[in-house]
């Protein structure tokens, strides 16, 4: 029986991949948002699309964490065969993209590219989020069981101090919590939407109360970044620390409300399958591989699109042509490498192992 793919998911799928593209447009462009003269102009990219991008991680990840916790079972196994699912196209773009831009110049002959070519989700060089994934990923075998034997209670009680601690006290300059980093963010995601995935009934949950955590969330973030430019001390270096933690943590109290408000929002939405729809989600994982690799990331955003070159004028409508064109064209070589890998595989006969590393 053919597994009809939930094309909810897809979208929400389609939806991050872009926003992330969007985020990467404008965090890493070689003009600062200040060249806007519209201040509603600099709000929308401040508060929005800089600090957006990890929020779009946390609730791809959200997205993982769901499927996998509503299984019966997670191996080892099952574990390996979903990090092996992308690593193929993952090793395809860092060993032509890596060759190409060597070639080039662009990067360096020396053993330690080498081995980022070649091994890119060990070294996690190329894609960070390529190496966090992948450790997460094996890390669920061992964490769903743990997590299934603590009580409800229990597990409520440490999702909402992980959420606690993790999401706004390790932002109060006061406090010091010796765990950090992006792994130990996926982990507290994935001990909350477990719990969510596990006891919580959706048909109670109110969209409109989803809607409204989401604006508030961001009502915050706005707060927090006007507010480090007009208080001193304690409150000014928290209102900081807030913000920088919306742009730097999957985790962080704002990103996590809207990520997982935002999930569970589609969720609510009616089930429909489309395949155009699911046809494009499989393309999308290449676009961040594509566009966020070092050399094309600095060409596309600091030599071919710096704002000033885009266009001031344009002011939002900047960041909704520009990553969409992009994202197109890297959608359009992502197809183009299955349907020249499947002739290829038709031409010189079956092999699955190959034809599962190519595609």
């Amino acid at each position: 029986m053919v597994k009809i793919r939930d094309s909810r998911i897809e979208l929400l799928r389609i939806v991050l991949m872009w926003t992330v593209m969007a985020h990467h447009f404008v965090v890493h462009n070689a003009d600062s948002v200040s060249v806007f003269s519209s201040s509603f102009t600099r709000f929308f990219y401040n508060i929005f699309f800089y600090p957006i991008g990890r929020t779009a991680v946390g609730c791809f990840v959200a997205i993982t964490i769901w499927f996998v916790a509503g299984k019966a079972g997670y191996s080892i196994k099952q574990a390996v065969k979903q990090i092996a699912s992308i690593e193929g196209t993952v090793l395809f773009y860092s060993i032509v993209l890596g060759f190409f831009f060597m070639l080039r110049g662009d990067i360096q002959v020396s053993p330690t590219n080498l081995i980022d070519i070649f091994a890119p989700t060990l070294t996690g060089s190329s894609w960070w989020f390529v190496t966090v994934y992948a450790w997460l990923v094996f890390l669920l075998p061992f964490l769903i069981p743990a997590l299934h034997v603590l009580d409800q209670k229990l597990h409520l009680y440490l999702s909402i101090f992980l959420v606690f601690a993790f999401g706004f006290l390790r932002y109060v300059p006061l406090f010091w919590i010796p765990i950090d980093g992006l792994l130990v963010d996926f982990i507290i995601i994935c001990v909350l939407v477990c719990y969510i995935r596990w006891y919580v009934d959706l048909s109670t949950v109110d969209v409109r109360r989803l809607v409204t955590c989401c604006i508030a969330s961001f009502v915050g973030v706005a707060i927090s970044f006007y507010g480090q430019f007009h208080f001193d001390g304690l409150l000014g270096s928290t209102f900081a620390n807030l913000y920088n933690g919306f742009f730097g943590s999957p985790a962080s109290i704002f990103s996590l409300v809207i990520a997982i408000s935002v999930f569970l929002i589609d969720l609510k939405m009616p089930h429909f399958s489309s395949r155009f729809v699911n046809a494009v989600a499989k393309l999308c994982f290449a676009t961040y591989l594509i566009s966020d690799y070092g050399p094309i990331q600095s060409w596309l955003w600091s030599s071919l699109f710096p704002f000033t070159r885009v266009g001031v004028r344009l002011g939002i409508l900047q960041v909704l042509l520009v990553p969409t064109a992009v994202f197109a064209i890297c959608l359009m070589l992502e197809g183009l490498r299955k349907l020249l890998a499947g002739f290829f595989m038709r031409l010189v006969g079956p092999c699955d192992l190959l034809n599962k590393a190519m595609s």
